[in-house]
């Protein structure tokens, strides 16, 4: 009886050795078939994380020297050899340095041409693209519905109602600025 036994789980020890090799063998084969995908993924992925990791590290390079130059530039106002440095490492933050030249000189020709040449220029931010287009008085395409507000306000502070309807009405209902729109009518007693 306990022979038996014994011979049964020896059977049965065999038999789990044998598919484990089985199984060992499968997978053996497996990986020699997809070897080449295998390493190929893995030599992809360890070079995108390179790549991406020097990309960052530049970018945050430039950021950092950018954000120095402008901190010069809020200190030394007329330094032109650290506005072209400025000019040529961010655009950007040349156009927010120049709107607060702007800020403080409204009549400046020379700030507002340079502006103006910025608002078309394709590397500047479109939303930077459309404050300019909006402080020279342009009209913007991404902030029209802004400018449509700020000019219904002035036609109301005139007692234009009706011109004022008509550009509020013009606003659409999906945009955050329905609500103002909608309390501008209400407010001056235009029926919605």
């Amino acid at each position: 009886m306990a022979l038996k036994e014994n011979l049964k789980a020896i059977k049965t020890e065999i038999n789990t050795e044998e598919q484990f090799l089985e199984n060992f063998i499968k997978g053996e084969r497996f990986v020699r078939k997809y070897k080449l995908y295998f390493v190929s993924f893995v030599i992809i992925f360890v070079l995108w994380l390179i790549v991406s990791f020097i990309m960052d590290t530049i970018k945050e390079s430039n950021v950092k020297e950018s954000n120095e130059i402008y901190a010069n530039l809020l200190i030394k106002n007329d330094d032109k050899a650290l506005l072209d440095r400025l000019k040529d490492k961010n655009l950007n933050l040349y156009a927010i340095f120049l709107m607060q030249k702007l800020a403080k000189n409204p009549m400046d020709t020379q700030i507002l041409q340079e502006l103006n040449a910025l608002s078309e220029n394709e590397k500047v931010e479109p939303l930077f693209r459309n404050i300019i287009a909006l402080a020279n008085n342009d009209k913007s395409i991404f902030l029209k519905d802004y400018a449509k507000i700020l000019e219904a306000y002035m036609l109301l502070e005139q007692k234009k109602i009706e011109e004022a309807n008509v550009l509020l009405a013009q606003i659409k209902s999906n945009t955050p600025l329905e609500q103002i729109a909608k309390n501008f009518k209400h407010y001056q007693g235009i029926s919605q």
